[in-house]
């Protein structure tokens, strides 16, 4: 069955392109990102599309309604790489309540979340009572969590929610990057699931990818996964497990060497591999190439973004196989669920 998605914080639009492909026939009705670098790609990639500009000044009352609403609320307050100052108003995470607004009014059938593995750790603000149960991968810390409060939240306005972690790798892509995929259906409506039926999941793709290339998953060294900033600066091992592209680019094509069987491996999902190097920098078409865009989507020429912005734009991505498999996971523990109950 056909459906209109709307799209929050859309960025390079990975993220869409994943649900487009589990959920099948669909029609884009709008965009909404004010950045500079999403502006410019949107205008480029979809110019007929309406962009609704910045999500905290939006009259939902006068945007076209959606079966299906999509977003990656910004992550920088929740990521183990950045201040951790959480899900709280004044914050770049705060914009959350902004995406709740949205589904408040347009009541979508369907909600898609997106977001880093430190939402699950990082602490949040509710007008809700705190209590001691909570979402979270500690047994200590704060009581409420971003991921927990975004449940809550959406359970308040009569939603199911089912929540899974999908890494890049689990894909088969060079590249850790685990991220944190939501769904949410209205209660009193057909279930997503059956109303859109995506395809098994089966299993993830890198076991025999990974066979073909002669390698198994636990000898695969990953690249560093890509950030939004410094991508050619020191970067924290402890955030990727190997270690910078500072490191990478400094030692030359040599430092890609023990990579290769993760790069030979994605190469078999998507394409050839471009050149790591361009001009002594990190070439931001093999970043593109690791987050599993199409060729040239943020770095043709025409598209006119600066080496900045593309790198901004691909840091702050999703790979689109990824959020792919993730739906389809998502579609089988919601049948299971109703299965049970």
């Amino acid at each position: 069955m056909s459906c209109t998605i709307g799209s929050l914080f859309t960025g390079c639009g990975g993220l869409d392109m994943g649900v487009e492909a589990a959920l099948g026939e669909a029609r884009k009705a709008w965009v909404c990102d004010v950045e500079s670098g999403p502006r410019k790609l949107l205008a480029f990639r979809s110019p007929t599309l309406p962009n609704l500009g910045d999500v905290a000044k939006v009259d939902w009352g006068q945007v076209e309604p959606v079966d299906v609403l999509v977003g990656g609320s910004p992550c920088q307050d929740l990521s183990l790489a950045g201040g951790r100052a959480g899900m709280r108003p004044g914050t770049r995470s705060g914009l959350w309540e902004s995406m709740l607004q949205a589904i408040d009014v347009l009541r979508p059938h369907l909600i898609i979340w997106e977001n880093v593995y430190g939402a699950l750790s990082a602490p949040a603000f509710s007008l809700l009572e705190s209590r001691s149960g909570r979402l979270g991968v500690h047994g200590h810390g704060p009581v409420l969590r971003a991921a927990g409060r975004v449940l809550g939240d959406l359970a308040g306005l009569g939603y199911d929610t089912w929540w899974t972690i999908v890494r890049a790798s689990d894909v088969g892509a060079p590249h850790r990057r685990a991220r944190l995929f939501l769904t949410a259906s209205d209660a009193h409506r057909e279930p997503w699931h059956q109303r859109w039926q995506p395809k098994p999941s089966k299993t993830t793709r890198w076991g025999p990818l990974a066979e073909s290339c002669g390698c198994d998953r636990e000898e695969l060294r990953l690249l560093p996964t890509p950030t939004s900033s410094q991508m050619d600066g020191r970067k924290s091992p402890g955030f990727s497990g190997s270690g910078s592209f500072y490191d990478l680019v400094q030692a030359g094509r040599e430092g890609f060497a023990p990579y290769l069987p993760a790069i030979r491996r994605w190469e078999k999902t998507t394409r050839p591999a471009p050149d790591p190097l361009d001009g002594g920098r990190l070439s931001t078409r093999f970043v593109e190439w690791m987050m599993g865009l199409p060729e040239g989507w943020t770095t043709s020429p025409h598209v006119s973004l600066t080496r900045r912005e593309q790198l901004r734009i691909l840091g702050n991505g999703v790979v689109p196989q990824q959020a792919t498999y993730a739906l389809r996971l998502l579609a089988e523990i919601a049948r299971h669920t109703k299965e049970k109950q």
